[in-house]
């Protein structure tokens, strides 16, 4: 990543002005999650301030933006844009700005800003980043389970940082 913001900026325009087909991931407003009351009332309290989601196609398909994954369809073999990926200029991730978080009926809900969404996986940098910088142990258990087997295949999920809460109906 660049030193400050106005070099990025820089970076992006002139990586938009090579590859006019470039549209950053546009970000999603509202994005309604399903949860047990159990772990809403855990938000509420202050106890949970991370929220996990399974990387399977269903969050990759409302998660990850269509165009930006065309985009890397076409373009994703070339030089400029594999070192574009990895100075977060294209990313498919969209930024998540507020989740709904409700159950199956929609008896409650629990509206929370977002402060960071992105993605992790159960291995010890990522474990270590979630515990130091969110105080998250939620992937604890499953971690230490893949480090007992030594198993080399790890889960991904996506990961929703609650900034706070702004409105709900829950008691």
């Amino acid at each position: 990543m660049s030193n400050n913001k106005e070099d990025f900026d820089a970076q992006v325009s002139a990586f938009k002005e090579k590859y006019p087909d470039f549209k950053p991931a546009k970000p999603i407003e509202v994005l309604n999650l399903i949860m047990t009351r159990k772990n809403a009332k855990e938000i509420l309290e202050g106890k949970k301030k991370v929220e996990y989601r399974a990387y399977t196609d269903h969050y990759i398909g409302r998660l990850f933006d269509k165009d930006v994954l065309e985009f890397l369809k076409k373009h994703g073999e070339e030089e400029d844009v594999i070192k574009a990926q990895e100075e977060g200029i294209v990313d498919p991730l969209r930024v998540v700005k507020t989740i709904h978080f409700h159950d199956y009926n929609n008896s409650w809900y629990l509206d929370c800003d977002v402060l960071v969404n992105d993605t992790c996986i159960v291995m010890k940098e990522d474990i270590d980043f979630l515990h130091e910088k969110y105080d998250s142990h939620d992937l604890d258990e499953m971690y230490e389970a893949l480090e007992l087997k030594k198993e080399k295949e790890r889960p991904l999920f996506f990961f929703f940082v609650i900034d706070k809460v702004t409105e709900t109906t829950l008691k």
